[in-house]
């Protein structure tokens, strides 16, 4: 007779909303359903974007036969980490010439948020409570992230403005207000889950204010380049924030920009005041990283590093960016004059208006739910859609199905 296992009685975990959406979406026969949430980049083809240097560079290192199998360092390859900090900083920028900067390479960027978080819970004393200010909608997880890492205070700031339908700048800045002084804000920059950018004078408005109440940023850059084709333009609010002397975290992600979606590529950016804080924090996350995962992931660091430490891999890398962010503002143009053409009574200028791989309406959840049941279009909880998944196959019905939800939307 088998005994019963001591594991009898845990209970079957209850599956996310965006996990039960993907989850229907392949149980659904309808020749017509399609699925609008995920993070990949799609190419038209509807399979994940790669650039064309990051194909030879794979192909290159997968045939090197001097190629060695051996852990990287704790800290991650050396290479990888100095290309990816000058392209977020800049090669020039005046905290990588006064040694002040550094990272540590993680599994994607997730794990690049859940190690800064980790930190700044054991060694962040300006504020005992370890208050945390995420945006609201949360397209990414940070709460459930944050209450993982056994953060409890957590405050939302709003970036979208729901009567509008676009940013929502005066409504942020007032909850900044409101928040304790010396919390940690969570700010994502370039792909912003929403698509929403805020300008230059905006970025120095919320910078004056972070400022004012010694609030620590800690940046998600995560496809740089594709919001604007421009990697430099991309990163600016976070070299501006350097630029102020902030103290600062980011987490880089490379899954996009590289297509390298099964390799787990990410980095957690420190900027610190000075070298002797740089050089304290960097052995502190090393520790952490030698109780977490040991040793990150060589392969995909390997080909970002190659990519980016040749000048002419560079450049074709980042001409690829600007003809792939060129696509994505063609599909939200063709979106935006379908859906006008429609005739509801609401404006869809904020498809153009905002940029990356992501769009946002602010959908309900009735509307959500009921574009999944009637029409065989699942998306995320939140209502974010990936421009890339749409394409001359499927536009058409999906401005349709949703012009149908909105009709007599007036925002």
């Amino acid at each position: 007779m088998t005994s019963l296992s001591v594991f009898i009685d845990v209970p079957k975990a209850s599956k996310l909303r965006d996990e039960q959406q993907e989850e229907d979406f392949l149980k659904d026969r309808d020749r017509r359903k399609i699925f609008l949430g995920q993070k990949v980049f799609l190419s038209d083809d509807g399979l994940p974007w790669v650039p064309l240097p990051v194909k030879k560079v794979y192909l290159q290192i997968l045939n090197d036969p001097t190629r060695n199998y051996e852990d990287l360092p704790v800290g991650g390859n050396q290479e990888f980490l100095r290309g990816v900090m000058e392209l977020a900083l800049g090669k020039n920028n005046k905290a990588i010439l006064e040694n002040r900067a550094g990272g540590i390479q993680t599994p994607g960027s997730t794990g690049a948020f859940r190690l800064g978080i980790e930190f700044l819970s054991q060694w962040y004393s300006m504020n005992p409570k370890m208050s945390v200010c995420i945006p609201h909608p949360d397209c990414d997880g940070y709460k459930e992230t944050l209450e993982a890492a056994g953060i409890t205070t957590i405050y939302t700031y709003r970036v979208w403005d729901s009567k509008q339908g676009n940013l929502a700048i005066s409504d942020m800045l007032d909850d900044l207000e409101t928040f304790p002084d010396y919390s940690i804000i969570v700010l994502p920059i370039s792909c912003t889950p929403t698509g929403i950018q805020f300008n230059k004078s905006e970025w120095k408005q919320i910078t004056t204010l972070l400022k004012k109440k010694n609030i620590f940023p800690f940046f998600n850059l995560k496809g740089q380049g594709l919001s604007s084709g421009d990697v430099d333009a991309d990163a600016w609010p976070l070299r501006h924030f350097v630029s102020e002397d902030f103290d600062l975290f980011c987490a880089q992600s490379f899954s996009a920009t590289f297509g390298l979606y099964g390799e787990s590529v990410g980095c957690l950016l420190v900027v610190m005041r000075n070298n002797r804080a740089l050089i304290g924090v960097r052995s502190q996350l090393e520790c952490l990283v030698l109780r977490k995962w040991s040793s990150p992931p060589a392969t995909g660091a390997r080909v970002v590093a190659t990519v980016l430490n040749n000048p002419t891999l560079h450049e074709e890398w980042k001409e690829n960016l600007k003809m792939a962010t060129k696509r994505l503002m063609v599909i939200r143009e063709k979106m935006r004059e379908k859906l006008r053409l429609l005739e509801t009574l609401r404006s869809w200028n904020q498809i153009t208006q905002q940029s990356g791989l992501f769009t946002y309406f602010g959908l309900t959840k009735d509307k959500i739910d009921f574009l999944a049941k009637r029409n065989h279009i699942y998306l995320p909880e939140n209502g974010q859609i990936n421009i890339s998944g749409l394409n001359m196959n499927n536009i058409h019905y999906v401005t349709q199905c949703i012009s149908d939800v909105t009709l007599n939307d007036t925002r």
